[in-house]
């Protein structure tokens, strides 16, 4: 049933002209004829009157309504792989990563409601020569929207291409979840402990855009993406990674896809590979920590093996040991684009 079938339907069970019908409505008649016909959707003012007077719900009047793309459906967030690349998409972004011939590696992300995503940044390397290309667009204090590239081929893309559905029909869904809008309210650690905690706080997305950085944060619980462009030295990182919490911090179970760039790249930690095929390890450390994660508190490299421990922690922050001394902090007050459910 159509929208203006249903408002149709609540005319004539009362009894009403198109034209009383409008009048109540501050509308005309043939206002009233275009709604019922579909030439016209009502917008939300009317809908809310709609739904007061005449005493219907709206999700009465707009759930399942075959004139809707989504028909009452929530949209569903997935993981997608295929030999050369792998795309997670939530509700508002699409992040893709992928290698192309023998020497190319790239990412994007793409940025909209639903099914409705625009491409926002781009990035790739040669792995061979060691080019690196990428262009990203933000909107500046003012509204205005800038772009930072290095690549005109790249920038002509921006905000024009479209995230590909039919590459997604051509992949294979690995894992699917939704998000929270609210109905879930974030816990403390006094509430739940640590472990559930570190889960609960890291699932969504973290975004910070603007001249100097072009930062995606996306967690599911399980994988966490990373996509960073500093224009400055052309710093670029994106990784797709396992990072599950447990008990008593977090154990990283490998990372599979890794496209990085700095300056010259004649630092060690400047290397690329993929391995779409990576499976986590079949082990139970990250939900039931051993002996041998309990015999590293207190031992100088505890941070060996991807375990970071918790070095302290409240009710709404926990702090764990990460590498070369740094800090991982995580922030039950973290502000994020999204936040998604189990």
């Amino acid at each position: 049933m159509t929208l203006g079938n249903k408002l149709l339907e609540i005319r004539l069970k009362r009894g009403m002209s198109q034209e009383k019908f409008g009048e109540l409505l501050d509308t005309t008649r043939q206002t009233v004829s275009k709604w019922e016909l579909d030439q016209v959707v009502p917008d939300v003012r009317k809908l809310i009157a709609i739904s007061r007077i005449f005493c219907v719900s709206l999700d009465d009047m707009l759930l399942n309504v075959t004139n809707f793309e989504m028909e009452g459906v929530p949209f569903q967030c997935g993981v997608y792989k295929k030999e050369t690349s792998e795309i997670v998409e939530t509700e508002k972004y699409a992040l893709e990563y992928y290698a192309r011939g023998k020497n190319i590696m790239g990412a994007k992300v793409y940025y909209g409601a639903g099914d409705q995503k625009i491409l926002l940044a781009i990035c790739e390397k040669d792995v061979k020569s060691l080019r690196i290309s990428y262009a990203y667009t933000f909107h500046d204090v003012n509204g205005k929207i800038c772009t930072i590239s290095n690549s005109k081929d790249f920038e002509s893309r921006l905000n024009i291409e479209r995230l590909d559905r039919k590459k997604l029909e051509k992949m294979v869904r690995v894992n699917s979840f939704l998000v929270n809008h609210g109905e879930y309210p974030l816990h403390t650690v006094y509430e739940i402990g640590i472990r559930r905690c570190l889960e609960e706080w890291t699932r969504g997305v973290r975004v910070e855009v603007n001249s100097e950085r072009f930062f995606v944060n996306l967690h599911t619980g399980k994988k966490e993406y990373v996509y960073q462009i500093r224009p400055q030295n052309e710093d670029i990182y994106c990784g797709i990674s396992y990072n599950i919490a447990f008990d008593l911090g977090v154990r990283s179970y490998g990372q599979y896809y890794r496209l990085r760039n700095y300056k010259d790249n004649s630092e060690a930690f400047c290397g690329c590979g993929f391995d779409f095929d990576y499976q986590m390890p079949n082990e139970l450390h990250s939900m039931n920590y051993g002996k041998d994660i309990k015999n590293k508190l207190g031992e100088p490299e505890k941070n060996e093996n991807g375990i970071f421990l918790v070095k302290r922690y409240s009710d709404d922050e926990i702090v764990l040991d990460g590498c070369g001394g740094d800090e991982y902090i995580y922030d039950r007050k973290t502000v994020m684009s999204e936040r998604f459910t189990k």
